[in-house]
C-alpha cells in the first residue's frame, strides 16, 4: 500500500469515526500483519527451549481510532461491514484477586463474536489495575489484515485494545510487558496459545525478524534482506476459531504443556539415565543444535504414540486436574478418545532444528543461496505441520502446490494456527507480481475466486511494531 493509498484510507476512517462518535481529539494506534518465518505451533510448548522468527508487516496492518470516555463503556465498530457495532461496560464482568487463568479457566469460553477479543484485554486490565481502570473508549477499526487468515487479525485487536485502554486510563506499558498480559487476556476467548503473535505484533522493527526465545523470554532482533526479495502471504479459507477448530487447537495446547511433561516426568522418575541423557541433550543446544536434536528424538521414542484422556487420568492424576482446570472443553469433548503425543513432539523438536538453521543462515554472509536454504526449511516445516501436527486441509495444501509449481519461489508453507488460514511463500521482487497473477489462474480462478478483490494474497517486507500515528 503507498503513502498516499494509506492517507486516503486513514481519511475515510476518521470520517467514519467521526459519523459515530462525534467531533473531538482521536488517537490512532496502528499494529501490524503478523507474518511467522519459522517456529509455528511451538510458543505453547513448556518442555523443550523453542524459537519463533516472526515478523511485522510494513504494508498490512490493523488500525484503531479511539477517543477515552468518562462512563466506563467500550464502544466499538468496524470498517468491515460484517463485523457489526457493539457496546459492552467494563461492570459486565467481575473478578476477584485470584489468578486471572484460575478465573477465565473456570468459565465456558463464550459464543463466538469478535468483542470476546476487546473483552479480554478490557476485562484482564481492570483485573489488573482495578479501580485504576475506570475510564471506557470508543474506537474504529480499520484493518487489512483479513480475518481468520493466521496473519493474527484476533491477537493485532487484542494488543490495539489493552493499548487503547490503558492509554485511556493514564496506565503506562511497555511493548514487552504489553505482549505478554495480551496474550495471556486472549485466553477469555477460549483459546489456550502463547505469545508468539503477540510479541511480533509489539516488537517488530523494520528490516528485522523477531527471534523469540520462550524458555528464557530473551527477544533478539535478527536482519532480514529486504530489497530482492518478498514475503507473500495466500489466503486458502478460514479457519474459524470456534467449536471443533478450537478443541483442534486446544488439544494440541493440551498435549505440549501437559500431557508430554507429565509422561517425561515420569520417565525421569522411573529411569536414573532418562534423566540425565534429557538433561545432557537439552545443555547440548546452546552449542550443537544438530546432536542434542538427534538425541533428543531418540530419548523420545520411549513416550507414547497416543494416550487417551481416561488412560491420562488414572496415570497422572494431578497433571489431569490441571488439564480439566486449563481446557475444560477438551476434557468434556471426550476422553476415550487418542491424543497424539509422539508425532507432536517431534514437530516441535524438527522446528527447533529449523529455526536454529534459520537464524545461522540469516546472520551469515547471507546472498541467493542462504535464501533458498531457508525456504527449503519453509518446506521442511510445511510437510511437519501436514503429516506430524495436521493441521492442514486438502485446500491448503492445493494452494501449497500450486505456489510450489512456480520455480522462482524458494519455499511455502502453511502460516498460523492451521485447519485454514495463509500460505507463506518466499520469492524474489521481481517474481512477485508473476507469482500472483499464477496462483490467481492456477487456485482462485477455478474456485470462482478473485485474490485481488477478496484482498487475498499480502506482499510483506518486515516493518515496525505496535506504534500510534498522528491523525
Amino acid at each position: 500500500m503507498t503513502r498516499s493509498q494509506s492517507s486516503t484510507r486513514l481519511n475515510r476512517a476518521l470520517e467514519r469515526f467521526r459519523k459515530l462518535y462525534g467531533d473531538g481529539d482521536v488517537t490512532v494506534l496502528r499494529a501490524p500483519a503478523r507474518i511467522n518465518i519459522l517456529g509455528e505451533h511451538v510458543d505453547y510448548v513448556s518442555y523443550l527451549p523453542t524459537a519463533s522468527l516472526p515478523f511485522g508487516s510494513a504494508e498490512h496492518e490493523m488500525l484503531m481510532l479511539f477517543r477515552e470516555g468518562c462512563d466506563g463503556a467500550v464502544r466499538g465498530a468496524s470498517m468491515n461491514e460484517p463485523f457489526e457495532p457493539f457496546e459492552i461496560s467494563m461492570m459486565d464482568e467481575s473478578f476477584s484477586g485470584e489468578p486471572w487463568e484460575t478465573q477465565i479457566f473456570s468459565r465456558p469460553a463464550p459464543a463466538p463474536h469478535w468483542s470476546n477479543y476487546v473483552k479480554g484485554a478490557v476485562f484482564f486490565a481492570r483485573w489488573k489495575h482495578g479501580p485504576a481502570v475506570d475510564r471506557g473508549v470508543s474506537f474504529l477499526i480499520d484493518s487489512t489484515i483479513p480475518a481468520d487468515s493466521g496473519a493474527s487479525s484476533s491477537s493485532a485487536l487484542v494488543v490495539l485494545a489493552g493499548a487503547a485502554i490503558r492509554l485511556a486510563n493514564g496506565i503506562a506499558y511497555r511493548p514487552d510487558e504489553l505482549a505478554g498480559k495480551s496474550s495471556q487476556a486472549e485466553w477469555y476467548t477460549g483459546m489456550r496459545g502463547g505469545a508468539l503473535d503477540h510479541t511480533a505484533i509489539c516488537l517488530a522493527r523494520r528490516a528485522h525478524a523477531v527471534h523469540i526465545s520462550y524458555s528464557n523470554q530473551e527477544v533478539n532482533l535478527v536482519p532480514i534482506p529486504g530489497d530482492r526479495y518478498r514475503w507473500i502471504t495466500f489466503f486458502s479459507h478460514p479457519a474459524a476459531k470456534g467449536g471443533e477448530v478450537m478443541l483442534e487447537y486446544n488439544e494440541r495446547a493440551a498435549v505440549s504443556r501437559l500431557l508430554i511433561p507429565a509422561v517425561l516426568d515420569d520417565l525421569r522418575r522411573h529411569s536414573i539415565w532418562f534423566g540425565e541423557d534429557w538433561d545432557d541433550a537439552v545443555s547440548k543446544m546452546a552449542g550443537d543444535v544438530a546432536t542434542s536434536c538427534d538425541e533428543l528424538e531418540s530419548l523420545l521414542g520411549e513416550i507414547p504414540e497416543s494416550i487417551t484422556l481416561d488412560e491420562f487420568a488414572r496415570q497422572f492424576p494431578a497433571a489431569f486436574r490441571e488439564c480439566e482446570s486449563a481446557f475444560p472443553a477438551l476434557v468434556a469433548a471426550g476422553r476415550e478418545r487418542p491424543l497424539k503425543l509422539h508425532d507432536r513432539s517431534l514437530h516441535h523438536l524438527g522446528e527447533i532444528a529449523r529455526m536454529a538453521a534459520a537464524i545461522e543462515l540469516l546472520r551469515g554472509t547471507g546472498g541467493d543461496r542462504a535464501m533458498r536454504a531457508l525456504g527449503e526449511l519453509l518446506n521442511d516445516s510445511h510437510e511437519s505441520l501436514r503429516s506430524l501436527y495436521e493441521v492442514c486441509t486438502p485446500e491448503v495444501d492445493a494452494l501449497v502446490e500450486a505456489i510450489r509449481r512456480d520455480p522462482q519461489v524458494y519455499g511455502a508453507r502453511l502460516m498460523g494456527g492451521g485447519f485454514g488460514g495463509n500460505v507463506l511463500a518466499l520469492t524474489t521482487t521481481v517474481n512477485a507480481p508473476a507469482l500472483a497473477a499464477r496462483v490467481q489462474k492456477e487456485f482462485y480462478a477455478p474456485r470462482g475466486r478473485d485474490a485481488r478483490s477478496e484482498g487475498s494474497v499480502m506482499v510483506s517486507t518486515p516493518g515496525d511494531g505496535l506504534s500510534i500515528l498522528s491523525a
